[in-house]
């Protein structure tokens, strides 16, 4: 199963979804058309099993990046790690945007896993804030994660699409603009000198 999806993610990373049949995929993985659809019906299977694959790895990114242990980190450290980590998941993981845009596509939206995903992300960066931030008000704190969450998400989906050569400008642009977004949140709620 793992040598199926992992040949599947190298054919959706060079090819696209639409281009990735089973059999070439079949044929990566050195495996017969018969065995890969003996774990996989068809590739909308394959897209399934790759999603949650890539959910787990950016909760695993997230969770450790965070740093949840550590909340009081600079933002001029935090972010930038952070930015890079999801960086380093898109050449890890050559076709988790192409997969993404898929699955979310035949939903007529975004799908469960992505939802999942992304509601996981909100509940993780609304528990730094209120940890990072004392006296915010939760509702406040939920209000900042979701628009983090989606912001960070969208623009990391479109640099993903631009040439590789501007890439880096606009994930520093994207951990300056967090920077200057959280700096005042955090000036409201300080930490007490204790």
């Amino acid at each position: 199963v793992e040598a199926i999806l992992d040949a599947a993610e190298l054919v959706i990373g060079e090819a696209g979804v639409e281009a990735a049949t089973t059999n070439a995929i079949a044929e990566r993985a050195g495996a017969s058309v018969g065995s890969l659809y003996h774990f996989f019906p068809n590739k909308d299977a394959i897209l399934q099993a790759l999603t949650l694959r890539y959910a787990e790895a950016m909760r695993s990114v997230l969770r450790r990046e965070l740093r949840m242990e550590e909340p009081w980190v600079p933002l001029e450290e935090l972010f930038p790690q952070m930015i890079n980590s999801f960086a380093a998941l898109d050449h890890e993981y050559p076709g988790y945007m192409a997969v993404c845009r898929a699955t979310d596509s035949a939903s007529g939206g975004k799908s469960p896993i992505s939802l999942q995903t992304e509601a996981y992300m909100q509940q993780l960066v609304r528990t730094l804030l209120l940890r990072r931030l004392p006296g915010i008000p939760e509702a406040e704190a939920m209000q900042h994660a979701v628009l983090s969450v989606v912001v960070v998400h969208a623009t990391l989906d479109h640099i993903g699409s631009v040439p590789e050569s501007d890439r880096a400008g606009l994930r520093a642009a994207l951990v300056e603009m967090l920077v200057r977004y959280f700096t005042p949140i955090e000036a409201k709620y300080p930490r007490s000198a204790n």
